[in-house]
């Protein structure tokens, strides 16, 4: 797709549910990308940012807001979904293990997942929140990619490291791919790089066919 067709085609993303349980979870036969993060990552910011749309996903400032696992559709192609932020450690304890315990199960039961997006903050880089994560999807053979956050709020130099020490820090995952996405959905930095990546998916399934 070019760029036109890549606006024309993410703007058409709407909100389809939100799970609190596997129950809960939609069943469509396509394929399904997810974003994941540690508290206040930006996730949401991001989603709005790749689809243009500023209200898409609910954004907040109180972290570990997000309880619940949201989907959005674009038309019958592509499910983009937001899970809740991890890592937050005011949360109640019995919080924590629900929202560990709803992200299993949908890692697990997502047959159609092909890629989760983890946030990184740019300004923090990977933690072991962060890491719990990447050894779960690496044990259950999901492919996982990294995008760094909020790249406007540090210096050059400092991003540069910051990319350097992330694939350090994801080497050793068999599922991680080695590319290190950089982003800001303030900025709309990464938006273009992101659109490749979930095109590239679409194409692998045959889903970008005229219709």
């Amino acid at each position: 797709m070019n760029e036109k067709s890549n606006l024309i085609f993410y703007q058409q993303a709407e909100h389809f549910t939100a799970a609190a349980d596997i129950s809960h979870f939609p069943i469509l036969d396509i394929p399904e990308v997810c974003f994941a993060g540690r508290s206040n990552v930006g996730k949401s910011s991001l989603i709005n940012s790749i689809c243009t749309k500023r209200s898409l996903a609910r954004t907040s400032n109180t972290p570990g807001r997000t309880q619940l696992i949201h989907f959005y559709k674009i038309k019958n192609k592509l499910f983009l979904s937001d899970l809740p932020g991890y890592g937050y450690a005011k949360a109640p304890k019995s919080k924590i293990l629900e929202w560990t315990k709803l992200m299993e199960n949908y890692f697990k039961n997502r047959v159609n997942l092909m890629r989760v997006f983890i946030l990184i903050d740019a300004r923090r880089g990977v933690k072991n929140s962060d890491h719990e994560l990447m050894t779960l999807l690496n044990i259950i053979a999901v492919n996982f990619q990294c995008i760094l956050t909020k790249i406007d709020k540090i210096s050059a130099a400092a991003l540069k490291e910051r990319v350097t020490e992330t694939k350090k820090q994801i080497k050793n995952y068999a599922a991680a791919y080695p590319e290190i996405i950089e982003s800001s959905a303030n900025k709309k930095l990464g938006i273009d790089k992101i659109h490749e990546c979930l095109n590239l998916i679409l194409n692998i399934n045959g889903n970008t066919k005229k219709e």
